[in-house]
């Protein structure tokens, strides 16, 4: 069973750090928070990250 960590677009234009209902911080790039929620889940393995749009839209970024 994997984790599953979340970059989570927010409506004011940054990008949501997040495992569960914990939010860690945010970014204004979506790349800064695929990288910082990358390494979150590294520490996690295994671990799934998952780009979360407002369009509704959700893609896997892979497995750590």
């Amino acid at each position: 069973m994997a984790w599953f960590f979340r970059v989570i677009e927010q409506r004011d234009g940054q990008w949501a750090c997040r495992h569960g209902r914990h939010e860690y911080d945010s970014h204004p790039l979506l790349d800064q928070a695929i990288e910082h929620v990358a390494a979150l889940a590294a520490l996690q393995r295994p671990a799934e990250p998952f780009v979360h749009r407002l369009d509704g839209s959700v893609e896997s970024v892979g497995l750590v």
